[in-house]
């Protein structure tokens, strides 16, 4: 098979995303892009990309582009290929309808500007897009809609997918259906001056530039010459195409902007029959259009909803998906914030986890695909955090559907994995959205972290019937957890938090004894007295011997706690010869340390060495001469989570009374075109890499909280 153009093949980060909070839609996520924000970027332009539904970690389709055809230039442009200028934003911070807008720019200097706004739909599993097209004068042109295909199971496994599409003609209606052959299915209608009709379709094979089954973007973008190959179906790795011709003068020079010149003028005719005499014309300077998208588990559902989705129309689409999203802010705690623009900043972050929550009631960590993988997994880490977040801010509902989740997915069999460890009573590295787990390594603060987030749920509560939810699920954890020690009083070797070392981790011990302190209180509360002092015990020998293990002397960087004790292999710098921003997690969550602890103190002293913060702007790095960047080498950069950290360890310590306050400031700056925070920074603040990472908005939630109310929010039990 012929690879992608890299038209279709480029990994990008996401400015935006959508979904509704109720309805079917909610397990429908879209997601948009501005590439100019982007400064690796060769484009200019903004398109919706990686568009999923029934599960967010496979997409239905990977972008959907907008192509204008000029006749009398002969030129056709895309809005992501040849825009000169574009952007990505939400109408609100707490309504995500998405707004997208690209300059285009003809030969001859005039210039088109194509403004569109997507919403998915409450009523039913579709997204409806309304387009608008303003030209700076009249003249006959074609407008294409052109989607890379995307509908197969762990696509993101299986890059290249098998799928079939075909065109479906009905008396009021032209439709493109795909499936991958299973039980998914993505139609797409498109609606203009009351016509459902395309103006010429085609369903192509990506990558192929010649042939019966030529790609669609081949056909339309390469040919450049206004016409479509119209055809009826194809299967392998697909593209579709399908046009709507516009002629100000709705003049007829005998030949049809889709007439290919063959004597098959594709949908000017309706299977086969009469013509439909059928021609679109553009209002003055502006063409005005709708796409519809439905997700159905067959193909009847899918088309159904696409023109339910139509009927009701744009108006009445974003007026339910605007009452859905209103409705839910409302029914969390106001703001914490005084001042507008971080104010801003909460409410987005906040709607943006909520957006990313999938089907199956958790959070996928980022809606992304950096370094040929993808961030639409779940972590159960990144759900601790988050769950941490949404009880702050009192989505009590949302935080008890995570700690399910997490109940739902613990190991309760014993499976060994590949190191030989039994692994009952823990959670594997990541999962696929249908529960199924993908990488399968063992980190303590997604073991003792859980513990932790139920925990929190019933102290936050008061709710005795989240203490015995959960209870079941917490216990094999901590069982787990006791028969984890090393002999010595300290918890054996794991994973950490960033996945690249095996030792004796800072955080994941920190975790560790924070879970099992969490534990002793919830088994006092069930009367198990005798397993209360048992978790009790151990992580009061854990927490004794924490900085002999975790904190060392006289290191390139000074003294400080490190990434991990005792690591495997021969990585540079050596992690335990580093300071590590996750070590400030030793504090906050996980109550380990103290605020007197000069360990602590003088690793968040470290924290302003130009080695380990960006050069430009407050934000510290995972650690110094991190390679996890664009570019694969060190790169000059921050974590706007590990700065989170740092700085509520510099608010408590004393070392900056407004690390905080200067923070939820600062954070502002950080932002994708739609106000959302990554997951990384370039040196000047920049993002261009990994965007609207779940745990930064849960950050910025938590630190806005915790601003407010004097004090951290959610620390673990004290010894």
């Amino acid at each position: 098979m012929d690879e992608p153009p890299a038209a279709f093949s480029v990994a990008s980060d996401k400015d935006a995303l959508m979904s509704t909070p109720s309805g079917d839609s909610q397990h429908t996520m879209v997601t948009a892009n501005s590439y100019a924000a982007n400064p690796r970027s060769e484009w200019n332009g903004a398109l919706i990309e990686e568009t999923s539904a029934f599960r967010s970690d496979v997409e239905l389709f990977y972008n959907l582009h907008t192509l204008v055809w000029d006749r009398g230039l002969e030129q056709t442009l895309d809005i992501r290929n040849d825009a000169v200028t574009s952007s990505v934003d939400w109408h609100s911070s707490r309504v995500p309808e998405i707004h997208l807008t690209n300059t285009l720019r003809f030969a001859d200097g005039t210039e088109a500007t194509l403004t569109q706004r997507a919403v998915t739909s409450v009523g039913c599993s579709a997204m409806l897009v309304h387009s608008e097209a303003a030209f700076t004068d009249e003249r006959e042109r074609t407008l294409f809609t052109v989607s890379k295909l995307g509908i197969n199971e762990h696509s993101h496994e299986q890059p290249w997918p098998e799928q079939t599409a075909s065109v479906r003609r009905a008396d009021e209606y032209d439709a493109i259906v795909a499936t991958d052959d299973g039980d998914r299915y993505v139609a797409f209608i498109q609606e203009h001056a009351d016509s459902r009709r395309f103006d010429g379709h085609r369903v192509g094979v990506a990558g192929r530039s010649d042939g019966p089954n030529r790609s669609a973007w081949s056909d339309i973008y390469d040919a450049n010459d206004g016409w479509i190959d119209s055809n009826d179906a194809a299967t392998g790795d697909l593209d579709i195409g399908f046009g709507l011709h516009c002629d100000p003068a709705a003049a007829d020079d005998g030949r049809s902007a889709t007439d290919d010149g063959s004597g098959d003028n594709g949908p000017d005719t309706i299977d086969g029959g009469e013509p439909t005499g059928d021609d679109n014309t553009a209002d003055g300077d502006a063409v005005e259009w709708l796409t519809a998208v439905g997700f159905g588990r067959s193909e009847a559902d899918a088309v159904a909803n696409a023109q339910d989705a139509l009927d009701r129309g744009y108006k009445a689409e974003l007026a339910s998906f605007t009452e859905a999203w209103k409705g839910w802010h409302d029914g969390l705690t106001l703001s914490p914030c005084e001042n507008a623009t971080t104010t801003d900043l909460y409410e987005r972050s906040l709607t943006s986890i909520k957006t990313a929550q999938d089907g199956c009631c958790a959070t996928i960590a980022g809606a992304f695909k950096p370094h040929d993988m993808t961030y639409k997994f779940i972590w159960p880490r990144d759900q601790v955090i988050i769950v941490q977040a949404l009880l702050a801010a009192g989505a009590t509902e949302e935080a008890e559907l995570a700690v399910g989740w997490l109940s739902g997915v613990q190991i309760t069999d014993d499976i060994v994995d590949d190191r030989g460890i039994d692994r009952r009573g823990t959670w594997w590295q990541n999962y696929y959205s249908t529960g199924e787990g993908h990488w399968r390594a063992l980190q303590l603060d997604q073991v003792g972290g859980p513990i932790y987030a139920h925990w929190l749920l019933w102290d936050e509560t008061g709710d005795d019937s989240y203490l015995d939810a959960y209870y079941e699920m917490s216990k094999r954890a901590a069982e787990f957890l006791l028969d984890w020690d090393n002999g010595w009083g300290f918890p054996k070797p794991h994973q950490d938090p960033w996945e690249e070392v095996w030792g004796h981790t800072t955080e994941g011990s920190a975790a560790a004894i924070a879970g099992l302190r969490c534990m002793a209180a919830m088994a006092e509360a069930k009367g198990e007295d005798d397993f209360a002092a048992d978790c009790r015990e151990t992580a009061e020998t854990w927490a004794s011997n924490f900085e002999d293990y975790c904190f060392k002397q006289h290191t390139q960087y000074g003294s400080h706690y490190v990434t991990a004790d005792n690591p495997e292999g021969d990585i540079q710098p050596a992690p335990d010869a580093r300071p590590d921003a996750a070590a400030f997690m030793a504090y906050w969550p996980w109550n380990v340390v103290d605020t007197d602890d000069d360990a602590l103190i003088e690793t968040a002293k470290l924290a302003d060495d130009p080695r380990w913060r960006a050069g430009g702007t407050p934000c510290v790095g995972r650690y110094p001469a991190d390679t996890y960047t664009p570019s694969g080498r060190p790169e000059d950069g921050g974590w706007p989570l590990g700065e989170a950290y740092a700085d509520m360890v510099r608010w408590q310590t004393g070392l900056d009374d407004t690390a905080v306050d200067d923070y939820l400031g600062e954070a502002t700056e950080w932002t994708t075109s739609a106000g959302l925070l990554p997951e990384r920074v370039d040196g000047d603040g920049t993002v261009s890499w990994n965007a609207n990472l779940q745990w930064s908005q849960a950050m910025y939630v938590l630190l806005a909280e915790s601003q407010a109310r004097g004090e951290p929010f959610g620390l673990a039990p004290e010894a």
